[in-house]
């Protein structure tokens, strides 16, 4: 099929030509696309056409790919891919785009979303994950370092064997924008030559362990569609599950009959994956991230294996010291709270006995009825006020002895001690006797609970002699649990 409709146009960026071509109207939203390794803005021709209704679509021929040029000083690495479309984006006036990456472009496009963020507005990954199946860039590698001249016919019977989901006829239009008359008068390939040599000495990609590479991906947070090819042997679809359980706004489309290269495999379905998650997009329905949103599920499990397998941190351990500490000095002032007391209860009856003392002598021939009543009375008044006075020092010490704030301060040390045993024994080398671990546990949890019982008995004796009695604790505990 050969595609018309659209313009070839060229862009100077980085002192690199880059060229380009354009379909639909420059005043619709516009679509970026990036091709992959060793072809050119043309493999999204049939998808182009599909679209160019509704959208300005526009397909970049990459440095040392298609008619762009060639890096002098042989970089190609991720930073200068992604510089090349940062600076193509702001010579054609862009400000938001749709960007649309395949496997090598897909990588850049990758780079570009997390360094500008702000100028893409979705983003569609065409079988391209942070890891690639070794089978599959081995077979793209022997493809494009084959023979380096050809007749144009033999290219195309060897494109035909390496991908024979497309017709002869499709295939010999998609080499018409690979290839280029050498001097010999053959063909050759447009791309950069030094990719086909092993000691050129040029720079590719990137230097990423394969923790950053996955790291890239959970750090986008615009909505996001990875389609894989259900037939390709690039991306598995493990790899494309786990890439989208992992990204925050992530959608999976795996397309039929395709391999690799899904948008020319198999143009219809690939439209109509992307048409419809724009469609998504445009109605909201791919939610913003919270600021404060956790990170996925995954990225959670892997810290907490590498930190069980750290064992307990300082901070857990400072934690325990300081909740010992606390439950200590709790104990400490119970015993100060219960002195306090005895020597409250001691000045009470020693006031007692000095109005016992103040009396007068009855004498032994008579007794004067209305003077005992009078001093009876006064009597009972003083007794009156010690009384109250007792009762209301008794209440205030209730109060500032929080009975169930001290037991709860030594049932957590109890549980702190517990705690730090078991994150002792998971982070402790296999070859550990489990039942030594076990049985250590259990008599550090022995060693707590009679410390947690003892401060538990002392408060309760404490509380009883205060208020002999008077004041129920279960009032004080519905309260405080308010």
């Amino acid at each position: 099929m050969v595609t018309t409709g659209y313009l070839e146009r060229d862009v100077h960026v980085q002192n690199l030509k880059l060229h380009y071509q354009e379909w639909g109207s420059p005043e619709a939203p516009p679509i970026l696309m990036v091709h992959g390794f060793g072809v050119s803005g043309h493999m999204f021709d049939e998808f182009a056409e599909r679209m160019q209704d509704h959208y300005r679509l526009i397909a970049i021929d990459q440095r040392g790919h298609g008619d762009s040029d060639w890096a002098p000083d042989g970089d190609y690495s991720r930073d200068a891919f992604v510089a090349d479309l940062e600076g193509f984006r702001a010579a054609l006036g862009l400000e938001r785009i749709v960007l649309v990456g395949h496997s090598m472009g897909g990588l850049n496009a990758v780079s570009y979303t997390n360094t500008y963020p702000q100028h893409v507005r979705a983003l569609v990954l065409v079988d391209v994950g942070p890891e690639a199946a070794k089978e599959g860039v081995e077979n793209i590698i022997r493809f494009t370092r084959g023979p380096d001249e050809l007749e144009f016919d033999e290219f195309v019977e060897m494109a035909h064997r390496f991908n024979q989901r497309r017709s002869i006829e499709n295939i010999r239009e998609r080499m018409r924008h690979r290839l280029k008359p050498s001097e010999s008068g053959k063909w050759t390939w447009k791309f950069d030559k030094r990719f086909r040599e092993e000691d050129s000495g040029i720079r590719i990609g990137s230097e990423l362990t394969n923790d950053q590479s996955w790291q890239l991906f959970r750090d986008i947070r615009v909505p996001t569609l990875l389609i894989r090819g259900a037939e390709s042997d690039v991306l598995s679809q493990e790899i494309a599950e786990r890439v989208t359980r992992e990204m925050a706004r992530a959608r999976l489309v795996v397309v039929p009959a395709a391999g690799h290269s899904v948008p020319g495999d198999n143009p219809d379905e690939f439209t109509a994956a992307v048409r419809e998650f724009l469609a998504d997009v445009d109605q909201g329905l791919f939610a913003p991230i919270a600021a404060s949103e956790p990170p996925p599920l995954a990225q959670l499990v892997e810290e907490h294996e590498a930190h069980r397998r750290r064992g307990p941190g300082m901070l857990t351990l400072l934690l325990v010291g300081i909740g010992s500490a606390a439950a200590l000095a709790g104990l400490g002032y119970l015993f100060r709270r219960q002195s306090a007391t005895k020597r409250r209860e001691r000045g009470i009856r020693g006031r007692t006995a000095a109005v016992a003392q103040h009396l007068p002598h009855v004498p032994a021939g008579g007794i004067d009825i209305e003077k005992a009543r009078e001093r009876a009375a006064a009597l009972v008044s003083e007794l009156s006020v010690v009384g109250q006075r007792g009762v209301t020092r008794a209440r205030h010490a209730v109060q500032d002895v929080d009975i169930e704030r001290a037991r709860h301060a030594a049932m957590e040390v109890a549980a702190a001690l517990a705690e730090t045993s078991r994150h002792a024994a998971a982070a402790a080398p296999r070859r550990i006797d489990r039942a030594r671990l076990k049985k250590g546990r259990a008599k550090a949890a022995k060693r707590a609970r009679p410390l947690a019982a003892k401060a538990l008995g002392t408060s309760l004796v404490i509380a009883g002699k205060l208020i002999q009695g008077k004041r129920k604790p279960r009032g004080r505990n519905v309260r405080w649990r308010r």
